[in-house]
């Protein structure tokens, strides 16, 4: 299964990057987020590649229905995390593939196609960028920490946007980042926080997998281990618990 999720996020990336090259139409879905030809394009051979070699397993993707619900493995596929990156040529975006078993990651893989990365794990494996193993940072406190997250928009609608104001305030180092340069930069121990107000299953599956097994933590902003959930801290372990506690603060 790693094999052909690697696969899958190497081709749904050779067909994404061959549009960013471009410059790519764009229309907006309901909820005014973007969505590209190249989106769509990637995703029908992702899953494809996936369907073929494992055709009664499950595929949630981001844009189109899911098939075989019940299934014991499910892939979730976002063929373009970041796409108003994507559409603005900036290199941040990624695509993003996991394979679910009893609805917790078993798989995960994280293609860079603009940079010429790609990271995977599974578990109790290790996370490994381009074939070498890669860690996450060592930093203890908030204090000296580097944090990435989300818009304020999204943290508006938890009555969050306080909470980050001080948690910037604490931190040493802080940017926005809503898309895979978080995750990115988070692997590669470049930062020691990400946080997400914003996300769907194939937003946080991989993501999720891909940090654990390179040392850190992931849970929503309550604590608990949640890739269904609309929140999302990922951490370098060490800073977990002070961190959930600067974002919960009343």
């Amino acid at each position: 299964m790693l094999d052909i999720a690697i696969r899958a996020a190497e081709e749904g990336g050779k067909i994404a990057l061959s549009h960013f090259k471009n410059t790519p139409k764009v229309v907006y879905k309901p909820d005014n987020s973007p969505v590209t030809i190249a989106d769509k394009h990637a995703e029908q051979t992702m899953r494809k590649i996936i369907t073929n070699s494992f055709p009664d397993h499950g595929i949630i993707g981001e844009e189109f229905p899911a098939i075989n619900p019940g299934a014991k493995y499910q892939w979730t596929v976002d063929p373009i995390d970041g796409t108003k990156s994507f559409v603005r040529g900036i290199p941040t975006w990624g695509v993003l593939i996991a394979v679910l078993q009893n609805n917790k990651p078993i798989i995960g893989v994280y293609n860079s196609p603009a940079t010429g990365e790609i990271f995977t794990c599974q578990t109790k494996k290790g996370t490994f960028l381009n074939g070498k193993k890669t860690r996450v940072s060592k930093v203890k406190n908030l204090k000296e920490s580097f944090i990435v997250h989300g818009s304020l928009n999204h943290f508006d609608k938890y009555n969050l946007v306080n909470n980050i104001l001080n948690l910037t305030k604490i931190a040493q180092g802080k940017r926005g980042a809503s898309d895979c340069g978080g995750l990115n930069m988070i692997l590669k121990s470049q930062v020691d926080v990400n946080i997400s107000a914003s996300g769907s299953i194939w937003d946080y599956a991989a993501p999720a997998i891909l940090v654990e097994e390179a040392g850190g933590k992931f849970t929503d902003f309550d604590g608990k281990y949640s890739i269904t959930n609309n929140t999302a801290a990922f951490t370098n372990g060490l800073l977990h618990k002070e961190l959930l506690n600067v974002l919960n603060k009343r």
